[in-house]
């Protein structure tokens, strides 16, 4: 068995999820929302929420362990996936046709693309 695996360097990594990110803030498809609004998990309210985004699918929802309403009511959806900020990789952002980015997941997100934390 070979392993086709490869490193890839820091500085490439981060430059890469800057490059991501800045296309989908550029198409308008980046977008910020307050986790803390969901009051309770639940899976109608998150499908209005996106039905209110008006963003293509797929979609990928950023969102701290903390926001757990929020990512009980998102998780449920199709062609829609969860990451933890920590976790978010730069084929996800690829991926998605849109990005929604939770208040608090923000910063961890621009330290991952090797942004300061504002």
């Amino acid at each position: 068995m070979r392993d086709f695996s490869f490193k890839v360097n820091r500085k490439e990594r981060r430059a890469a999820m800057r490059m991501a990110l800045s296309a989908h803030v550029d198409e308008g498809t980046f977008a910020v929302f307050d986790g803390e609004a969901f009051d309770a998990p639940s899976t109608k309210a998150g499908a209005s929420f996106l039905q209110t985004f008006g963003k293509e699918l797929p979609l990928v929802v950023v969102a701290t362990d903390e926001e757990e309403a929020a990512i009980k009511s998102f998780r449920n959806l199709s062609r829609v996936a969860i990451s933890a900020p920590e976790d978010l990789e730069v084929s996800a952002v690829v991926w998605a046709r849109s990005l929604l980015v939770s208040e608090k997941a923000l910063p961890v997100v621009e330290a991952r693309a090797g942004k300061a934390p504002s």
